[in-house]
């Protein structure tokens, strides 16, 4: 999946918030301090950094409903 916004990122960029995203999907029904942590993260980073962290969410998302 290429989205127009990860265009600019690098491979250690795309892997760490691909990393990121999959704990965020991990947590969500376990520990809402996590999730809150994984959040500020995330809030930290700049806009085409948030963009792409919210398409690998929202891909591991669906990944784990199909399961």
């Amino acid at each position: 999946m290429t989205d127009s916004h990860d265009a600019n990122l690098t491979e250690k960029q795309k892997d760490e918030i691909d990393e990121i995203a999959l704990e965020r999907v991990r947590a969500m029904n376990s520990d809402e301090y996590l999730c809150q942590r994984i959040d500020q993260k995330v809030h930290a980073m700049e806009a085409h950094l948030v963009d792409y962290f919210k398409s690998r969410l929202a891909f591991h998302l669906g990944k784990s409903e199909t399961k």
